[in-house]
């Protein structure tokens, strides 16, 4: 219990504390805000990729649920819950998961590149013209989005672990 000058006595005799003026954190820290923002986005990205067509054909279109989409869509669900835990928590020394976005990032780039890989592998040529599947513009969008996440995110990541080493040396 402290004695506060002009601290009225019952307030005293009950171990009353004033609020003490302390800086609210922010939501979002502004050095690494606009690479957590572009991990949403990313994240967003990777979601309507895995729900787009990842193999057109001229007969049908495969969306990326048929392929391994889901896989994508979850890991990408993954990804926004660390990111948006990361947004709203301060940074402190013991902060684990940062790492998620980068991670899930390389996770992505390798399930959709595999499966660009295969789609490509279906292709045969036929009298000098390529026919076969081709990749669909949802595949390119979560390729492209996984490699901003990885991008972004390991931009966080780098931030947080540099942050939270300036909070432990002080």
């Amino acid at each position: 219990m402290t004695f506060t000058p002009n601290q009225p006595d019952h307030q005293r005799a009950f171990g009353f504390q004033p609020p003490t003026t302390r800086a609210i954190p922010s939501l979002m820290p502004a050095r690494f805000g606009p690479n957590l923002v572009g991990s949403l986005w990313a994240c967003a990205g990777i979601v309507a990729g895995s729900l787009g067509p990842w193999t057109s054909s001229s007969a049908l279109d495969h969306s990326g649920i048929d392929e391994c989409g889901v896989i994508t869509l979850l890991l990408a669900m993954g990804a926004v819950t660390a990111l948006i835990a990361i947004m709203v928590r301060d940074v402190t020394p013991d902060m684990k998961n940062h790492c998620t976005g980068p991670l899930v990032g390389i996770a992505v780039l390798i399930v959709a590149v595999g499966n660009a890989a295969t789609i490509v592998g279906r292709s045969a040529e036929v009298a000098g013209h390529t026919t076969g599947p081709s990749i669909g513009w949802g595949l390119w969008v979560v390729i492209v989005s996984a490699v901003i996440l990885c991008i972004t995110s390991s931009t966080v990541a780098h931030l947080i672990r540099f942050q939270a080493a300036m909070i432990t040396r002080s």
